[in-house]
């Protein structure tokens, strides 16, 4: 009985901490998320639960655009998954998201930053018609691209929604794309080890649990029913 219990212990402690030890762990970012756009942008005035940031080609001595790129950063309590097979979900829900326009997926993507913490990236286009009949004119498309970043934090999720004109989208996709190392409280966040990891430590547990009961555990006396008569 005794060495029954040793192995069970022993066991259940390979199948508890093993898995712990050898995955990859959550770790809070200890500090709230900041956001830093590329070079020329300003930020606000803020709007209600969002921070807005415009780019400004002035800053350059260049005349101000018709449309100009923008970023507008926006908090969710939850805990948003940024794995692949979550981020294709999201996908699927951007149509209803940006129902002002007609929204064409691009693409989504896992991010790892330099200190191990994952972001998530959606992008697609997102068009919609202007209508200039009041000025004799036919209707207008305006065409915009736009990249969702998902940043994961302390609190919840930040997400970044830059938007700019697709003809210009050469230009801002890799400059929107560095910022996701330099954005400042990102959480690391990773899926719980799979159920085959338990199972293995769990195995290596018994087998190990066997071995060391056999060697440290001393084994019991023979009882005087046991023992063999002599002649």
């Amino acid at each position: 009985m005794r060495r029954a219990i040793a192995i069970v212990l022993i066991a259940l402690a390979f199948l508890v901490f093993g898995p712990r030890l050898t995955s990859p762990q959550p770790k809070k970012a200890g500090a709230s998320f900041v956001y830093e756009p590329p070079e020329g942008f300003t930020r606000g005035p803020d709007q209600k639960d969002a921070v807005v940031w415009t780019f400004d080609e002035r800053a350059f001595g260049a005349k101000q655009i018709q449309q100009p790129p923008t970023a507008v950063v926006t908090h969710s309590a939850k805990e948003m998954s940024i794995e692949e097979r979550d981020l294709a979900k999201l996908a699927e829900e951007m149509p209803s998201a940006f129902d002002q326009c007609r929204w064409v997926h691009r693409r989504h993507e896992l991010r790892t930053r330099a200190d191990g913490a994952r972001v998530g990236l959606i992008e697609g286009d997102c068009d919609h018609d202007v209508d200039l009949a009041a000025f004799g004119l036919p209707a207008k498309t305006i065409k915009t691209r736009k990249l969702q970043l998902m940043f994961p934090d302390d609190s919840g999720t930040s997400i970044v929604t830059a938007s700019y004109p697709t003809d210009q989208a050469t230009r801002w996709e890799p400059l929107f794309e560095a910022t996701i190392g330099k954005a400042k409280g990102v959480a690391t966040r990773v899926l719980p080890p799979p159920d085959w990891m338990y199972a293995a430590w769990g195995l290596a547990g018994l087998v190990i649990g066997w071995l060391v009961s056999a060697l440290a555990l001393p084994k019991r006396p023979a009882t005087s029913d046991e023992k063999q008569p002599t002649t």
